[in-house]
Formats: structure tokens, C-alpha cells, sequence
């Protein structure tokens, strides 16, 4: 007589569950990079959409002043951290929607001062790429300023070296020596209050400021005590230069200054790289658009597009 009970299911056997794992566990591995590509693909637009607010914010002041702000201000020429006053991501903050901040800086004392520490501490978000690691964390840099502040992921472009050993436009004690020829060196955002450096305008821009750098990005995944740091007015914290040596635009200042051999850092400090996956760099230009440049980018056109009025014949690769 046969049984009313229904018959049990036939279920998965062991060998049969293995390898349904194993199809998912393929398919995760295929779709994986694609995902982490979109990230970072939005990473990398967030960036640029951010140092377009930054350039925008420029042309603002410009309106305002007729002039772009100061890369830095110093006193003397000297590098002293008792000689700089404000750079040039303070002076453009009322722009970004930050008026309150602005005004909490005291611009009649120098930039480290006990007055002006709540805003070196600030994590800003509009000077943070998300493509940049540990951001968010305070830092105390390397030099000239001794106490943990807000770290960034943009510099200003004070133009090329102009002098073989420490010759750039954010470095008092050189800028403050520079010869006539040298300033044809210089870029949009640098030192001024030295030898009679003061502010460009548009009209100083005879390259066209189409195919002039205002502000790239630099990131690095090692040593953050050399990181960007976006409210110090401290010479190269948010002031970058192109250099013709490549190693100065690869995401690691440690490499990077193991490529100099140990012995030239200051290459390393005013550097500009990124960690996009792409292998490319975000810089806004003084018109205000932003445009990405290879990291492998020729020297010679990376150094011509950094300088207002050198006369370089040069255009965005």
C-alpha cells in the first residue's frame, strides 16, 4: 500500500552548493572592478567639480578686487613663521560660502598664530578631493608650523623653479632675490610683500588664461606630515610649482624623494600628483575651466602652461 505522506524535495547536494559559491564568487570578482572603477570615476569628477568652485571662487575676488588673491603674504624675506600673514584659499572663503570662517581669521597677526589655529584646524570639504586619503585627519606638517592642522588636496601654481637650488616663488629668501629675467618664471599665485612682489590680475596674464594653471591637485599616500595644507601660508603647504623632473608628479612623497636621491626634498614639497586611478591630474585654469593632464605630461609643456607671461608657445595636451 503506498504511503499518502508526500515525498520530501530533492535537495542540493554538497558538490552542487560548491559550485553555485564558486559561479558567485566569479561573478563578484568580474563585476568588482567595474564598480570600484565607477567610484572612482565619480571621485575624480567630485574633484573636478570642486576646483571649479575653487576657480570660480577666484574669478569672484577678481570682480571684487580686480586682482587674483595673494599666494601667500610675507613680511620679509625671510622664511620665519612669524613673517607670513594669509594665502590665497583664506582670502577666497567669503566666496565659497564660508564667510563665517573668514571672518574668524585674524589677519593682522602671522598665519600660526594662537589666533588663527581654529582655522588652520578647520576640515574644509571644498578643499578635499575624496580620490585623496585621510583628509579628515590633523596633521602636524613637517616644518614651520608645530601643531596638528587641517590637511587639503589642492595648491596654488606659483609657476616654475627658477633657480637651481631652492629658486621658487613661495620661498621668501630666493623670491626675494629674483633678477628680471627669473620672474618670467612665475605663475598666477605666489609670495608677495617681497621685493616688490603684488598680485596678478588677468591683464598679467599675456600666455592667455586659457592655457595658464591656476590650481592643481597633490596627493600622496605616504608620509602625510608633507601633505597639502590648505589654510598654512607656510611657503609650499598650498603652493605647488611644475617641475621638469617626472618623479614630481607621482602620488608618493616618499618616492619621490628617494628618486632626488635623498638630498633635494624641497622638489617633493612643491610637487603636483594625484592618486586618480587614471594616472591623471585635475588643474582648473585661470579662465576657470579644468581640465585633467597626464601624469606623464612633457615637461617642457607642463613648465610652459605653469608661467603668465614666459611666451611659451604651449596648449593643454
Amino acid at each position: 500500500m503506498r504511503s499518502s505522506l508526500p515525498r520530501a524535495g530533492r535537495g542540493f547536494t554538497l558538490v552542487e552548493l560548491l559550485v553555485v559559491i564558486a559561479i558567485i564568487g566569479v561573478l563578484i570578482a568580474l563585476l568588482l572592478p567595474a564598480v570600484q572603477q565607477a567610484r572612482e570615476a565619480a571621485r575624480r569628477m567630485q574633484c573636478s567639480n570642486q576646483l571649479k568652485q575653487l576657480a570660480l571662487s577666484m574669478h569672484n575676488y577678481h570682480d571684487t578686487y580686480k586682482l587674483f588673491p595673494p599666494g601667500s603674504v610675507n613680511l620679509s624675506a625671510t622664511a620665519a613663521a612669524n613673517q607670513n600673514l594669509t594665502n590665497w584659499a583664506i582670502a577666497i572663503l567669503p566666496y565659497l560660502e564660508q564667510p563665517a570662517l573668514f571672518e574668524q581669521y585674524d589677519a593682522t597677526v602671522f598665519n600660526s598664530h594662537a589666533n588663527n589655529l581654529d582655522v588652520l584646524k578647520t576640515t574644509l570639504p571644498a578643499m578635499m578631493c575624496p580620490s585623496d586619503v585621510a583628509t579628515d585627519v590633523l596633521v602636524t606638517p613637517s616644518q614651520l608650523v608645530a601643531t596638528d592642522i587641517a590637511p587639503g588636496s589642492y595648491k596654488g601654481n606659483m609657476g616654475r623653479r627658477f633657480r637651481g637650488a631652492n629658486g621658487y616663488f613661495d620661498y621668501p629668501p630666493y623670491a626675494g632675490t629674483y633678477t628680471a629675467a627669473e620672474k618670467a618664471s612665475i605663475g598666477p599665485l605666489h609670495v608677495t610683500g617681497v621685493n616688490g612682489l603684488t598680485c596678478e590680475r588677468f591683464a598679467s596674464i599675456s600666455d592667455g588664461s586659457t592655457n595658464t594653471l591656476l590650481i592643481g591637485e597633490y596627493h600622496t599616500k605616504t608620509r602625510p606630515d608633507c601633505k597639502t595644507f590648505w589654510a598654512s601660508s607656510q611657503n609650499f603647504h598650498n603652493l605647488g610649482a611644475a617641475q621638469p623632473e617626472s618623479y614630481t608628479r607621482i602620488p608618493d612623497w616618499e618616492a619621490c624623494y628617494i628618486a632626488t636621491g635623498s638630498s633635494q626634498h624641497w622638489k617633493c614639497y612643491r610637487a603636483f600628483a594625484s592618486l586618480h586611478a587614471a594616472g591623471t591630474i585635475n588643474f582648473a585654469m585661470c579662465d576657470g575651466s579644468v581640465t585633467l593632464l597626464p601624469q606623464t605630461i612633457d615637461s617642457v609643456v607642463f613648465e610652459a602652461l605653469s608661467t603668465i607671461g614666459r611666451s611659451e608657445v604651449a596648449t593643454l595636451p
